[in-house]
């Protein structure tokens, strides 16, 4: 340090020149090309991370508004009764498809076969050792009113319980709910065993499911039965309320159901009997698009507001580039642009009567690339055909048969679609590719309808039929946001390659300082020696001068 200080000490010293100045200058003009290199470089590279940032924000936030949409489902009918204390009429929003206006008298309710008995001051009373086998069926009249009473078996699958001398009533209770399956697979089990008080005495209670198809048969192997309830073994359990079926007339048309939540009445609406009625009340639908207009608007806006957002981002100002975007040319931001323009055109395909298109919902493509909505447009169409307005909320698993079910798929590998389904009994295909029999299943594990499995009804004999597997429009359209949102994406490598640009702009600085400090000692030394021989000049010089003129005088 001292000698560097030695050295900038003698600069302009003999030439009296600011070679200081002229250092600073040089060393400048030398570095200046690289400086403004790396400060544009820094600058273009801080811009486009922020730029990222906010495209994936951007993405988010559509995601978010997607999800909105898609839990806020409104099909677009409602269903309605004149009077909600004997009835009411539910959308339920995925097939929910036409207009009605009937009558409706409910003449009985439906209810489940109850039994009780016998009775216990405690719940910790044993029951005794004992084999309990409970069936399902149909009983011609209730056994304890007297002998001739016949049982028809529903063809569900009995169960059987084996207690010791040792069970309580609440074990026994526990044994028959841990036994209990749903044969019929309506997501309720046969029947439910409880424990009740009537206020003196404790009593099991057996609940078959509702119907005159599911009452209960109970066998007791007992030599004293005491949880019989059948016409051989005696009748110890107490009939409480019989299985009946729910009755009512529709326009005239008289109906039975085993429960009095009805869903196979009219395509998409329950029908939920409440009570008995002297006259007919009126049960309707109706369309409503209110509520599918603004969620259709809703995605609209959001939709023009990302792409005028990503436009931006992209945009080249030909007159002056300062207003370029910070993606300007990013093949990133093209891709994502271009995969959300082509949802706009996408084929929903795998609905029954489609493919259908976003067009059929009134939402056009402008020339500039927004979208606009036309309610008029989506409203004739809701009319002609409702799918079209489901294939955008909802996904579709159905076939055109009730004896072909679609029992599974592949999410990731199995394609939207519409699979004929064909045997002959030796040779199946699903979508024209070959299937796998075992009992009654078949499956396919390439193709298109990679994944797919169905059951066929045992006995059924059917042969043929159409499978449709839909994915709708939002989680079409949330796959491909999930692609840029998930952990690692494109968009996350790209800032991670920015940011490791960043790191090599701060380490480029670092070596031009050290380039520069180099640069200007070497600088420093050349001069500082160059003023040393000017001063050495001007010292003989000035002795040559002075003793020129000594010998004047």
């Amino acid at each position: 340090m001292a000698a560097k200080t030695e050295i900038l000490s003698k600069i302009g010293v003999g030439s009296g020149i600011n070679t200081n100045e002229l250092i600073t200058a040089l060393v400048e003009a030398d570095s200046a090309a690289q400086k403004e290199s790396l400060d544009s470089l820094e600058e273009k590279t801080q811009g486009q991370i922020s730029a990222f940032g906010i495209l994936k924000s951007n993405l988010k936030d559509f995601r978010d508004i997607s999800d909105q949409i898609q839990s806020n489902q409104q099909f677009g009918f409602e269903g309605k009764t004149s009077d909600a204390t004997v009835a009411t009429l539910t959308a339920s929003g995925s097939k929910a498809g036409s207009t009605i206006n009937s009558s409706l008298t409910v003449t009985t309710l439906a209810s489940a076969h109850t039994l009780t008995g016998p009775t216990y001051n405690s719940t910790s009373a044993t029951v005794g050792q004992r084999n309990l086998t409970i069936n399902f069926g149909t009983w011609s009249a209730d056994p304890t009113a007297g002998g001739g009473q016949s049982f028809t078996s529903n063809g569900q699958d009995q169960i059987s319980i084996a207690t010791t001398s040792s069970t309580t009533i609440t074990e026994l209770r526990d044994l028959i709910n841990n036994a209990a399956t749903d044969s019929d697979n309506d997501g309720q089990k046969d029947v439910l065993a409880s424990i009740i008080y009537d206020g003196s005495n404790y009593m099991l209670m057996l609940k078959s499911e509702s119907g005159a198809a599911n009452e209960l048969k109970v066998t007791d192997s007992h030599s004293t039965p005491a949880y019989a309830y059948d016409a051989t073994d005696g009748q110890q359990l107490t009939q409480r309320v019989a299985g009946i079926n729910s009755a009512f007339t529709v326009d005239g048309i008289s109906m039975t159901r085993s429960s009095n939540s009805i869903d196979d009445l009219f395509d998409g609406f329950t029908l939920d009997l409440k009570k008995t009625s002297g006259s007919a009340i009126n049960i309707s639908s109706q369309v409503d698009l209110d509520g599918v207009q603004t969620l259709l608007e809703g995605y609209v806006s959001t939709y023009n507001e990302v792409m005028e957002s990503l436009k931006a981002m992209g945009a080249n100002d030909p007159v002056d580039n300062t207003n370029d975007g910070a993606l300007i040319g990013d093949s990133t931001l093209r891709e994502i642009m271009r995969e959300l323009r082509e949802m706009s055109s996408t084929a929903l395909g795998g609905y029954e009567g489609g493919p259908y298109y976003l067009s059929y919902l009134g939402i056009s493509t402008n020339r500039d690339g927004s979208l606009s909505f036309d309610k008029a447009d989506m409203e004739k169409q809701f009319k002609a055909d409702p799918e079209s307005v489901r294939a955008f909320f909802s996904d579709n698993i159905s076939t055109n048969n009730i004896n072909i079910t679609l029992t599974k798929f592949d999410f990731v590998n199995t394609k939207p679609g519409s699979y004929a389904f064909a045997t002959n009994g030796s040779t199946h295909t699903i979508g024209g590719v070959s299937a796998t029999k075992s009992g009654d299943v078949y499956s396919v594990t390439s193709g298109d309808p990679q994944g797919i499995e169905i059951t066929v009804a045992n006995g059924s004999g059917v042969t043929s039929g159409t499978i449709y597997y839909g994915k709708s429009f939002l989680n079409r359209l949330n796959e491909k946001l999930d692609v840029y949102l998930k952990y690692n994406s494109i968009i996350d490598e790209r800032m991670g390659n920015l940011n490791d640009t960043l790191k090599s702009v701060a380490d480029k600085r670092i070596q031009l300082d050290d380039r520069i400090a180099k640069l200007t000692e070497r600088y420093a030394r050349q001069y500082s020696a160059m003023e040393s021989t000017i001063a050495q000049f001007q010292e003989t010089g000035n002795m040559l001068t002075s003793m020129l003129e000594t010998k004047k005088d």
